[in-house]
């Protein structure tokens, strides 16, 4: 039978090689080595949590939970580095996706 782990682990192993992941790497790199962008990216996730803890909860947003949001978002978008790390984070996400489609093709065609 098939330890089909071994095949996950090589695809892990394949996928630190990829364009899509070195970009990220050194966008993350160079958005920690830049302390204004570091702060806004440490924001932006804590805006992110609270928007997704309330929504989870089953609760609206607040108006200043969402003025905080946009804020960030501001910030975020006056950025080089976080853009660029946004778009690494974009691409990886897209690569994922695809190896995801790849990896479920057999379930979905079980459903056909």
């Amino acid at each position: 039978m098939i330890n089909i782990y071994d095949n996950i682990n090589a695809v892990a192993g394949d996928l630190v090689k990829t364009e899509q992941y070195t970009a990220l790497e050194t966008a993350l790199k160079e958005m920690h080595a830049d302390a204004e962008a570091e702060a806004i990216f440490k924001r932006f996730q804590a805006e992110q949590q609270t928007m997704q803890a309330a929504i989870q909860g089953g609760a609206e947003p607040s108006e200043e939970q969402i003025k905080n949001w946009q804020a960030v978002a501001a910030d975020m978008d006056k950025s080089e580095i976080l853009k660029k790390l946004m778009a690494a984070e974009g691409a990886m996400n897209t690569l994922l996706q695809e190896v995801n489609e790849i990896v479920t093709k057999p379930i979905a065609e079980l459903y056909k």
